[in-house]
């Protein structure tokens, strides 16, 4: 095999712990930014594990390095899906403040994690306790949306009319009958509980802070089985609450040292140009066929994470070593019940307060215009 010239090689900064390929980088980048154009997903469910699995960049690195990524691409995905005209900012702004308080939360985990050091199991090769646990929760999420996915899509194959970017109000919307609610009018929805929506962009949060995923891979099915809302229109709502939790949770990320600024510039490279066509490919893609491909890019990714965790529970197995520079990090029982209130209290409060904006000054501000 010829020998690879030095220009192909990026070198990062300390604690990733080895140079990486650029070009490599790049053209990931680039694979990540359609994703995120196409479903409307940060496309962390992918660009992180792949980080850890093949790249072998230490969890806490791939994690805010990805959230940092995620600053370019959602931008770039806001500007294209506005220009279509597509998606509902009313739950970008109900769900705003819940999921910066999650994303902090999310933060605050993974820095605890990353001070764990490394952990066994039974003779299986030592591996660091983040890895460990992000490759376990990757593996549950993705399993679970993969398998919710494939199944709609398939199911959808049978229907003899497309549904199109109609509206079919989901569970969340008819189940969950906790006021106070808002109207939802561009995705044709009514009377949507204010507290489901907040308690759900926490959850998101969280998962945006401990896994570099923006939230998006879970909330884009949400939005489609949850709520009823067409591929296409979910692809582009909560875009702008993704650009405002990953901006908070790169901050927090990179004030604990775990953001790589040299590889997010080269992944954000490829991915803003990734972003555009992806975002321009739903023209051509019926919703039927975006959801499939959507499920068989899940179960490809969970067989590469599979693959990287299974030394962990194999006798005499050799795992990949990674760098651990973090100190433990502890909190005090005050302390965490208090965090606690916040977290439970604050998301509500935004969610009112979003609440009477919308009824006061959007739902005005749409009556003049077609007046």
């Amino acid at each position: 095999m010829k020998a690879v010239s030095s220009s192909f090689w990026h070198p990062l900064l300390p604690g990733v712990g080895h140079p990486v390929s650029a070009i490599g980088v790049i053209v990931l980048g680039l694979f990540i930014g359609y994703v995120a154009g196409m479903f409307g997903v940060g496309g962390g469910f992918v660009l992180t594990p792949f980080m850890i699995n093949t790249l072998g960049i230490p969890a806490q690195i791939s994690v805010g390095s990805a959230l940092s990524q995620k600053c370019g691409t959602s931008i770039s995905s806001f500007l294209k899906y506005r220009a279509l005209k597509r998606g509902e900012p009313r739950i970008d702004l109900v769900m705003m403040g819940g999921s910066l308080i999650g994303v902090d939360a999310g933060v605050r985990m993974l820095a605890w994690l990353t001070g764990l050091g490394e952990w066994h199991f039974g003779q299986g090769a030592q591996m660091p306790a983040v890895q460990v646990v992000l490759d376990i929760l990757f593996l549950i999420m993705l399993a679970a949306v993969g398998l919710y996915t494939l199944r709609d899509a398939l199911a959808a194959r049978k229907r003899l009319v497309p549904r199109g970017d109609v509206t079919i109000p989901g569970v969340l919307v008819t189940g969950i009958r906790i006021p106070p609610f808002v109207n939802l009018p561009l995705v044709q929805l009514e009377q949507v509980s204010v507290p489901m929506m907040a308690y759900l962009g926490l959850l998101l949060g969280i998962a945006s802070g401990l896994m570099g995923i923006g939230g998006g891979v879970i909330f884009t099915p949400i939005l489609m089985y949850g709520f009823g809302l067409s591929v296409r229109n979910s692809a582009g709502t909560g875009i702008l609450l993704l650009y405002v939790t990953v901006a908070v949770g790169t901050v927090e990320a990179a004030l604990r040292g775990f953001v790589s600024i040299p590889l997010s510039m080269l992944i954000l490279v490829g991915s803003s140009i990734g972003a555009q066509l992806g975002a321009l490919s739903t023209h051509y893609w019926t919703n039927r066929v975006l959801r499939l491909i959507f499920a068989v890019l899940i179960f490809i990714t969970l067989g590469v994470i599979w693959l990287d965790l299974s030394p962990f529970f194999v006798h005499g197995a050799t795992g990949i070593p990674m760098p651990q520079n973090s100190q433990p990090v502890s909190y005090t029982a005050p302390w965490l019940a208090g965090y606690t209130v916040v977290c439970l209290v604050a998301p509500i409060i935004w969610g009112l307060l979003a609440r009477t904006y919308i009824v006061k000054y959007m739902h005005a501000t749409a009556a003049n215009t077609n007046g």
